[in-house]
């Protein structure tokens, strides 16, 4: 059985909109590479509400529009609408001092025992190690 990966919306915002990143690293491949390798190891993508609204406010996608993207892809999924609970996000946020929209990414992956959050802004996240790990794509890639 695969691994569950909690992703971040920049590593799909990424692979759609062909990014590349300020050395001029081809963010897109990348991220289809880990796609691709999600496939084939059939580790699962957890996707949560608040990547559905962050795709929406950056490329306009609608939920529907993703689900497909992914299907069309043969990527495992699996979607959450929970709501981490407060007390945790608040602990995030004094354990790790991020702003709220990540500590609510890291108090999702972490109330779903995720792997690891699968993000381009690593550094975002490095601070809430303690809660769950992150890695780029490009990282779980280097390990095979």
């Amino acid at each position: 059985m695969g691994k569950l990966f909690y992703l971040d919306s920049n590593v799909f915002i990424s692979f759609v909109r062909e990014e590349m990143d300020s050395a001029f690293n081809l963010r897109f491949v990348d991220s289809e590479r880990f796609f691709a390798l999600c496939r084939k190891e059939k580790h699962v993508l957890l996707l949560s509400g608040l990547f559905f609204k962050e795709v929406k406010k950056v490329i306009s996608l609608d939920k529907s529009d993703i689900l497909e993207e992914f299907e069309r892809h043969g990527i495992p999924i699996a979607c959450t609408e929970n709501i981490p609970s407060k007390e945790l996000v608040s602990s995030v946020i004094k354990e790790s001092r991020i702003h709220l929209a990540d500590a609510v990414h890291v108090a999702l992956a972490y109330e779903s025992n995720a792997d690891a959050i699968i993000s381009w802004n690593k550094k975002d996240f490095a601070k809430s190690k303690n809660f769950v790990k992150c890695s780029t794509p490009q990282e779980i890639l280097d390990m095979i």
